[in-house]
């Protein structure tokens, strides 16, 4: 099974966009939290290489607000 790791401000909003697009998502969880987008994504980066997990720098919003590391399989 494929997995992606991501990062997103918006966990429901992000959550609902996925399932729209690949349909039925499995184990969708937050790995951390961020207080900066640069943060978010260099762990978003890291985490995605060690899991061998699909993955695309990217996300929508404030580079100072809160981000999620989120995860799921497909």
């Amino acid at each position: 099974m494929a997995c992606r790791i991501g990062i997103t401000t918006d966990r429901e909003r992000r959550k609902r966009e996925w399932e729209r697009q690949l349909g039925n998502l499995k184990n969708w969880t937050i790995l951390e939290t961020f207080s900066n987008k640069s943060d978010a994504q260099q762990y978003e980066k890291q985490e995605a290489e060690r899991q061998n997990c699909v993955w695309s720098p990217g996300g929508d919003g404030d580079d100072y607000d809160t981000w999620y590391v989120y995860r799921f399989e497909f």
